[in-house]
């Protein structure tokens, strides 16, 4: 079921559920070097918003508001 569209449906339909509800922003933060996420959550209605430090290294912040 991979190159589908099933996680990008699903994370679409998550975060429209959340903004509905009154939640004004939604943010996730994937590795920068996981290229299929990152794409999967742009086609869900996510932009980068920048890159920030974690304890654990490296994270693109992705933003989609309502």
């Amino acid at each position: 079921m991979i190159d589908c569209g099933h996680g990008s449906a699903l994370i679409r339909a998550f975060t429209d559920g959340l903004l509905a509800a009154g939640t004004p922003r939604v943010v996730t933060d994937p590795d920068p070097e996981n290229a299929r996420a990152i794409r999967s959550y742009e086609k869900a209605g996510f932009h980068k918003a920048g890159l920030v430090e974690t304890p654990d290294g490296a994270a693109l912040l992705l933003v989609r508001s309502a």
